[in-house]
């Protein structure tokens, strides 16, 4: 009996220093698989093996491993765009700025001459205004693109009366359109659309802006709505210069300009501007132009609330 008990207990704590060993094993394994896996996650590799199609405890966290190095790649991929899109801006910032600096200085050494005529120097005072009002006006652009992209300032969309927006938007550009002998013709119906008044007038005024900068003396736009399923659409066309089809995707981009436009004026911003708060109301713009005829702009605002929350 007790050579029994003795060879039981004897299987007891052999068994039991076998389970710890397993355990201990198992523990070894689990740990080495969590720290490979974070140290993978941690030097950045693109080719991880987590294992989660494992029907275990370590399977199902190597699943959640996955979902955070996922996240992490997400934010990582998002910062390295962010950064990327930071030194464009810094270039192309700097290239804008340089030329008027360039040309007030270049005024400025003009101006300090003694035996310039006043003529001249009436013609170099006014140029030098020129390139201030230029500055002036880029700055300002730049400041109320920050203030768009950084979420400082938000749009408040509201239901709105789509005809006194064209009304305000045309006020605004109607000097310009007028030096030029350009003429604005409208015709619409008073329907109503949901969008922020302040902010959905200058990115209309941007659209109009282009369109008589690009339209040559003499010419004209028009400006009509119509109604779709779920939005209201402002139809602005002009018989200006048009736009070559493959640059058409190029043109709201951030300072984008076309090769041939030197002599007009502009930064390149206004397209870009208006497109990011047309699509921040849930709204989009088309283009259809066609080179040496004209260019349409089709701006869609949401008819309702609904549209805009979903």
């Amino acid at each position: 009996m007790e050579k029994v008990l003795f060879f039981l207990t004897l299987l007891l704590f052999l068994t039991s220093v076998g389970i710890m060993v397993y355990v201990r094993k198992c523990l070894l394994r689990y740990t080495d698989q969590l720290s490979n896996c974070l140290q993978a996650i941690l030097d950045g590799n693109e080719h991880i093996d987590f294992q989660e199609n494992q029907d275990t405890l370590v399977g199902k966290l190597m699943v959640k491993m996955r979902q955070l190095y996922e996240v992490l790649m997400k934010h990582s991929q998002e910062n390295f765009y962010q950064k990327k899109q930071l030194e464009s801006m810094i270039s192309d910032i700097s290239h804008q700025v340089k030329t008027p600096i360039a040309s007030i200085r270049m005024y400025h050494n003009l101006l300090e001459r003694k035996e310039l005529e006043p003529s001249k120097r009436e013609e170099f005072l006014y140029a030098v205004e020129r390139q201030v009002d230029k500055l002036e006006f880029f700055m300002d652009s730049m400041i109320r693109m920050s203030r768009l992209e950084s979420g400082i300032v938000k749009v408040s969309p509201r239901e709105n009366s789509v005809y006194d927006l064209i009304a305000q938007a045309v006020c605004d550009a109607a000097l310009k359109a007028e030096k030029k002998d350009i003429s604005i013709k409208v015709s619409c119906e008073d329907y109503f659309g949901y969008f922020d008044k302040k902010w959905t007038v200058e990115a209309l005024f941007n659209i109009l802006d282009n369109g008589v900068k690009y339209t040559n003396p003499g010419g004209h736009i028009e400006i009509s709505t119509e109604k779709t399923d779920f939005y209201v659409r402002i139809k602005i066309k002009d018989n200006g210069r048009g736009i070559r089809e493959s640059r058409i995707p190029e043109i709201f981009k951030r300072f984008y300009r076309e090769p041939e436009s030197a002599d007009v004026e502009g930064i390149g911003i206004g397209l870009y501007l208006a497109r990011e708060i047309i699509m921040k109301q849930r709204g989009f713009l088309e283009v259809r132009s066609e080179e040496g005829k004209g260019t349409e702009v089709r701006v869609n605002l949401p008819r309702d609330k609904q549209i805009y929350s979903s």
